[in-house]
């Protein structure tokens, strides 16, 4: 099963959208909300280079943000496995 990581902001439109994905897929995943926790805003920067939000992981790798998630997603690559890279 992977272990999926989702930093978001309030207010986010694509935080909503990639949340309600992640969730009709059946997946679970951890929301690190970075007004909530800012030492979060961090983190996220010392782990990927992007600074939009949503920003996901998937067991420790960096998927991107929501367009990538929906390509993961139209590739049939979201599920309990491990992704492959999206191209």
């Amino acid at each position: 099963m992977n272990n999926i990581e989702i930093y978001t902001r309030p207010g986010c439109g694509y935080c909503t959208h990639a949340k309600r994905l992640l969730t009709s897929k059946g997946l679970a995943f951890t929301e690190y909300d970075v007004y909530q926790h800012p030492e979060k805003i961090s983190e996220m920067r010392s782990r990927t280079k992007g600074r939009t939000y949503p920003q996901l992981f998937i067991n420790d790798r960096a998927v991107g943000g929501f367009e990538n998630l929906l390509q993961l997603e139209k590739h049939n690559r979201l599920s309990n496995e491990t992704p492959n890279e999206v191209n």
